[in-house]
């Protein structure tokens, strides 16, 4: 019987630290609850990834449009600098 008495004492000792622990993750699962709406969903990502996307395709239309404009003015220099020197001969 004495054994039955320190056993259930034992047991008691447990589920009081269970208890204790039990009310720590409570408190912070209700803090990641808390944080949960912050969160970026799929669909947040995938709009940023559009939107990078978007930007990528913008800067190399500007890439291409500099390059042209400097070959153009590059061959207008030319045809100055060529004007010129049969000018000065």
């Amino acid at each position: 019987m004495e054994d039955v008495l320190r056993r259930l004492g034992l047991l008691e000792k447990d589920v009081s630290v269970i208890k204790t622990e039990v009310g720590v993750i409570r408190t912070e699962v209700a803090g990641m609850t808390a944080q949960i709406p912050h969160l970026a969903t799929k669909a947040d990502v995938m709009a940023t990834k559009l939107d990078v996307m978007a930007v990528k395709a913008d800067v190399s239309d500007a890439k291409t449009s500099i390059i042209q404009w400097m070959v153009g003015t590059v061959i207008a220099v030319a045809g100055l600098v060529f004007t010129i020197a049969k000018f000065v001969h």
